[in-house]
């Protein structure tokens, strides 16, 4: 079954898969830039993303044949929340095509779930301060805001859901 009634699946991206994971990315932040976000950059460069994929932390999406999204799931974080005790997973790079809106949300289901599996109790993100709109998607999908940071030379905001 493919269309968007398929089931969505995921699996493990592949050092071999580089390019199809930049290609999305790229376009999505494309898609970002043109509505006056700069989430991400326009040029994915491999420091980017490229160790979490060889350390098995990122996952491609796809409905029957068609890839619709891309998620990294790690288990720490320290740049954005610091030395913490190993209670959480964290979202990053949580991608969806334009043609497959409305897959976000199931793909932070799917993460809450491997977090769950591995024996974690809360689910962390961050993204761009200034980005209203995503703000409030993670807010009205369960996440508390946990303060703001600066990344690089721009303020993030950290988003937590405790998963019971």
């Amino acid at each position: 079954m493919t269309g968007p009634s398929a089931p969505l699946v995921l699996t493990l991206a592949t050092p071999t898969e580089v390019e199809t994971v930049r290609s999305l990315l790229e376009e999505v932040s494309a898609w970002l830039l043109g509505m006056g976000l700069r989430q991400w950059p326009e040029r994915f460069d491999d420091e980017w993303f490229v160790p979490a994929l060889e350390d098995g932390h990122t996952w491609l999406a796809r409905r029957g044949e068609v890839l619709v999204g891309t998620i990294t799931l790690q288990w720490d974080d320290e740049l954005v929340w610091g030395a913490r005790p190993p209670d959480a997973g964290y979202v990053h790079r949580l991608a969806v095509r334009r043609s497959a809106a409305g897959t976000g949300a199931e793909l932070l289901v799917w993460a809450e779930g491997e977090t769950r599996r591995a024996g974690r109790e809360f689910l962390r993100l961050d993204c761009w301060s200034e980005n209203a709109r995503l703000r409030a998607y993670y807010e009205a999908n369960g996440f508390e805001h946990r303060g703001d940071t600066v990344e690089w030379d721009w303020t993030v905001s950290r988003y937590e859901k405790h998963l019971s």
